[in-house]
């Protein structure tokens, strides 16, 4: 037992010294570098530069100093990679190497560096399935059809010329998948790169990266599941799963890398969430944002999944670098042809500074090449396949619209006005589904749609009225949601928000309404709701918007401003035939700041240990602490907390021989003596900084790192049993056999250590202060918190 304990403490002290974790370390400038971009980068690149307007020899693409990374490189433990576009190199070290390196006068800053990075991939399937399909007979799926893929397909628009890089966690079986064997054939994957190990090796067991592939160019036989089947790839392998810390390097370099050569689009479907971020830090200015919004400026489009975090209560927006201003953010939705329905998993906008997010949708339920059979596809759900449905979109966008030479940011914004929605959009679906049509007719594409609805005033009412003659689709939709096949005939989608002047949307609702009629379905919002913003509608294609106006805004100013709306008749009475899809507020954003991971966390534990270093004359100790933490996070992976404990310890001492105690008493006959224990109680306060080492783990707790003093009231009693039919000295001992030969109190003060993984621990003590009698200082034993 005691090798085993001695073998915890040695762990202790040695995890306490050389912690390490993943950091960036930014230098001051690049002093005597020189740079060729026309040796560095592919043609591609140049030619997408030259496009763009972009600079070629920007200081951003210049190499780093070698003579300032050797420097670095021979203090930290390792080096993970360096980043041109930030001149900053990323190193594994410890935190005395830190402050070493922080010590040289070429740093700029130090920046530590979290985990994790998910991919965007639904854990479940179920309840997803399109049982009733227009693809059938067709060489096309109706995750394509939803964007009117066809039209791009029947004018010859592939993504040729396209070039388009994708980072994941690997690419199994895509270099033996049906799906890929036309890529294979005609050498449309132009380079490979696994940032993990170093290698051009993609192809390993991880089959992720492979169902996303499948989405944007995948093709089984004549059948299309992704539509730029004319692309040209490249392949980055930026994560695995134990390395955490690291993740956020790699999709760095390869970004750079995908920009050396020549990508025209990034298909991201990977995230950083609350693992990493709070969600108040989600506002574009992360190392992954700033790398995403830096490679738009630079003239390639990124998109990116949105994530799946909408029904996480722990978090429910976008992640990074989804939250990057310049990129495409891909929301998910059920996978219906015609209706919009949010599918429950997709995470929602706005960033923490209220931009727009998501800019487009698409289906978060897919039709993907199955990595286990190379004949054979699966269904996948996440918002891992919507970005990448949208991408190979944009190839054949980019395509189609090649004569007109868009940049980057002009491309994304052509993508989001296509969008069967624009110019209405929400946190849910942004502006709509992209659509094809809009990139193969030029000539309607600035045509205004026919008006489907009017404002109208109703009392304290403004009401959303439909045109009589409105064109709405007529249609019959069939889908299994949660195993319940659910049919809808004639069904008109009504969206409509409530936002202020700054287009921060408040509330915002979809519904779904069968049959809509001028006299029968009208949607009444009350005018107090809207007081002081703007109500815009979007029914069947078309968006208007309204404000309060004269004696309106004086009407309502004290007015109740709560948000409601009714489905009512031209006579007033509330209708019952609707079908919300969808009714949020920005407040339901709001997450708890409490919890693992959070900005504050509490926890109860319990500890048993025992005490190194007796005294001869003590044989061994027991110890039970019973307490409750509380932590403030300042970081993901730093905070600071306070502890109050009580403990009971119990020193047993040998029962024949003399100590001080028994000096004291004035014992000096131990025939008799049975046992002799030295109480202490405590009540402790602590202080103590936590280090997060790892968040893996069910309780996302991980590995923790706590170092910290403790002090408070210590009391002692000391306990002899006697047989006191023999014993003459039992007279001197109270009547309960206790006898206090010390003041009954006093301050106890020392150093604690723990190291905790999830639930269980160890951890050790050791006490500063010394009562007279000479007691065992080291305490180490094991903890469990919950």
């Amino acid at each position: 037992m005691k090798k085993i304990f001695l073998i915890i403490a040695l762990t202790i002290a040695a995890i306490a010294t050389n912690a390490q974790s993943c950091y960036w370390v930014a230098l001051t400038d690049k002093a005597g570098t020189t740079f060729d971009p026309y040796s560095y980068f592919d043609s591609k690149a140049i030619e997408r530069y030259k496009l763009n307007n972009a600079d070629l020899y920007d200081i951003t693409n210049y190499p780093l100093n070698a003579n300032y990374v050797s420097q670095i490189d021979a203090i930290a433990i390792e080096e993970v990679g360096q980043s041109r576009w930030f001149n900053a190199v990323a190193v594994m070290a410890t935190p005395d190497q830190i402050a070493a390196i922080e010590e040289l006068p070429f740093v700029r800053e130090v920046v530590p560096i979290g985990n994790n990075m998910q991919p965007a991939s639904h854990k479940g399937t179920e309840g997803f399935e399109t049982v009733e399909s227009l693809s059938e007979g067709k060489n096309i799926t109706d995750q394509l059809l939803r964007m009117r893929g066809d039209i791009f397909v029947e004018k010859g628009y592939n993504g040729t010329g396209i070039r388009i890089a994708v980072f994941d966690g690997g690419f199994h079986a895509v270099n033996t998948h049906q799906a890929f064997k036309h890529l294979r054939d005609n050498n449309q994957i132009v380079a490979t790169w696994n940032f993990t190990n170093k290698t051009a090796d993609v192809y390993d067991n991880h089959s992720h990266g492979t169902m996303v592939l499948s989405c944007i160019a995948g093709k089984m036989g004549d059948k299309l599941l992704g539509l730029a089947t004319g692309a040209t790839f490249l392949l980055a392998k930026t994560e695995v799963d134990p390395e955490p810390f690291k993740e956020e390097v790699w999709w760095a370099q390869a970004v750079e890398w995908a920009d050396k050569n020549g990508a025209d689009i990034i298909n991201s479907s990977l995230g950083y969430t609350q693992d990493r971020h709070y969600t108040w830090q989600m506002d574009g200015r992360s190392y992954v944002s700033k790398a995403a919004n830096l490679a738009a400026r630079k003239g390639i489009l990124v998109c990116n999944s949105a994530g799946n975090s909408g029904e996480d209560e722990n978090w429910k927006i976008i992640g990074a670098p989804a939250d990057a201003d310049s990129i495409l953010s891909v929301g998910g939705i059920q996978p219906s042809l015609f209706s919009y329905q949010h599918i429950g998993f997709s995470s929602y906008g706005p960033t923490a500074d209220g931009r727009l997010k998501p800019n487009v949708c698409n289906f978060g339920y897919a039709e993907v090449a199955d990595s286990k059979n190379d004949t054979a596809t699966t269904f996948a759900a996440g918002t891992s396949f919507s970005s990448p449905l949208t991408t190979g979109f944009c190839a054949c966008a980019m395509q189609a619209v090649r004569n007109e030479k868009p940049t980057a940011m002009q491309m994304k914004s052509l993508i989001e006005q296509s969008a069967d929605l624009y110019p209405y959009y929400d946190y849910a679906f942004g502006y709509g589904v992209p659509q094809a049509s809009f990139f193969t007719d030029w000539a309607k594409r600035n045509i205004e749609p026919a008006a489907t609805f009017r404002f109208m005033q109703f009392g304290d009412y403004i009401v959303i009225y439909p045109n009589a003659q409105t064109n709405k689709k007529t249609f019959k939709r069939t889908t299994v949601i949660n195993g319940v096949i659910n049919s809808k005939e004639n069904e008109d989608i009504i969206m409509f928000k409530i936002q202020d002047k700054n287009g921060l949307i408040k509330n915002y609702v979809n519904l779904g309404i069968e049959k809509m009629d001028p006299d029968k379905s009208c949607v009444a919002i009350p005018k107090g709701a809207i007081y002081g913003h703007t109500l815009v509608a979007h029914v069947n294609g078309y968006t208007d918007s309204v404000k309060l106006k004269g004696q309106d805004i004086i009407a309502f100013a004290e007015e109740d401003h709560t948000f409601d709306y009714h489905i009512i008749d031209t006579a007033g009475f509330i209708q019952e035939n609707i079908f919300e899809n969808g009714n949020r507020s920005l407040a339901d954003n709001a997450v708890s700041n409490w919890g693992v991971g959070k900005k504050y966390t509490s926890e109860v534990y319990f500890q048993y240990g025992i005490h190194w270093f007796f005294p001869y004359t003590m044989r061994y100790s027991d110890a039970y602490n019973v307490g409750f933490r509380f932590i403030r996070n300042f970081r993901k992976w730093y905070g600071l907390g306070l502890g109050y404990e009580v403990t009971d310890k119990i020193f047993r001492y040998d029962p024949v021989t003399a100590n001080c105690w028994d000096n004291t008493l004035a014992i000096t006959d131990f025939t008799n003596v049975n046992k002799k224990r030295y109480f202490c109680y405590d009540v402790n306060l602590e202080f103590f900084q936590r280090i997060r080492l790892a968040n893996t783990g069910k309780t996302k707790k991980g590995l923790h790192w706590d170092l910290g003093v403790y002090g408070g009231l210590h009391s002692n009693e000391y306990l002899v049993n006697y047989n006191e039919n023999q014993n003459p000295n039992a007279a001197l001992m109270q009547t309960n056999t206790y006898s206090e030969v010390e003041p009954s109190s006093n301050w106890n003060w020392g150093l604690t250590s723990r190291l905790v993984w999830n639930w269980i621990g160890v951890y050790g003590r050791y006490r500063m202060s010394q009562p007279s009698l000479d007691l065992p200082r080291l305490e180490l034993g094991i903890q469990m918190s919950f």
